[in-house]
């Protein structure tokens, strides 16, 4: 599931009453697409006075919505997250992120409320594929004269595409260079700059680009 605010909302209301006696003041609720996490509680620290401590506030807690999860998952991640709010917010420190005070809420409320609450949450393959951002790239595939076949990835900007488009038959021997746009993570080990440095190819025809749209590079 991908929870709506709504939905949060809801739950925060239910756990706030059944796990921290609803002493939880209410905060902002927002969903996030970011690849790096499923929840976070945000807030600024101010210090109070010139020679008083800080306190933290302006609290606000992301649920991710990214990526397609299990409803156990998703109610697990506002409370891992609900923890972290009950630490700041009684301006309590932790030994770490997830410490000494943190863990002692964690094991509480996995016993009394049978909650799986865990430190962090392993994704599988299906949802680490949701959770990744694609990333388009230039790729230019190098026909040398001697038969042999190359690759190289080329920053996205124009000037650097023709510089490299230009340059590079000046160094080898190429006899054609094909150049190609696409998302595939195959392309994801290749360094991607205006080097003269190609990476040869075993068996061309094992690189999928036959679905990536063709660039028209004019020389």
């Amino acid at each position: 599931m991908r929870p709506t605010i709504s939905y949060i909302q809801s739950r925060f209301d239910e756990y706030n009453y059944r796990f921290f006696g609803g002493s939880l003041p209410a905060l902002p609720i927002k969903l996030s697409h970011a690849k790096g996490f499923l929840g976070k509680v945000t807030f600024t620290r101010r210090k109070q006075g010139l020679f008083g401590g800080y306190r933290n506030e302006n609290f606000v807690m992301r649920i991710n919505v990214r990526i397609d999860l299990p409803e156990e998952v998703v109610d697990d991640t506002i409370l891992h997250e609900m923890i972290h709010y009950y630490i700041a917010v009684n301006q309590w420190k932790d030994s770490s992120t997830h410490g000494v005070l943190f863990r002692r809420e964690m094991q509480r409320i996995n016993e009394t409320g049978g909650r799986h609450i865990t430190i962090s949450h392993r994704l599988d393959e299906s949802q680490q594929a949701q959770a990744h951002i694609h990333k388009k790239r230039v790729i230019a595939v190098v026909r040398f004269a001697d038969g042999q076949t190359g690759i190289k990835v080329v920053p996205k900007q124009m000037r650097h595409i023709r510089y490299w488009d230009q340059t590079a038959p000046r160094r080898f021997a190429i006899s054609q260079i094909e150049w190609y746009y696409t998302d595939n993570e195959y392309f994801a080990k290749y360094p991607s700059s205006i080097a003269m440095k190609i990476f040869l190819i075993k068996d061309p025809s094992e690189l999928p680009l036959a679905n990536a749209p063709r660039l028209n590079i004019s020389r």
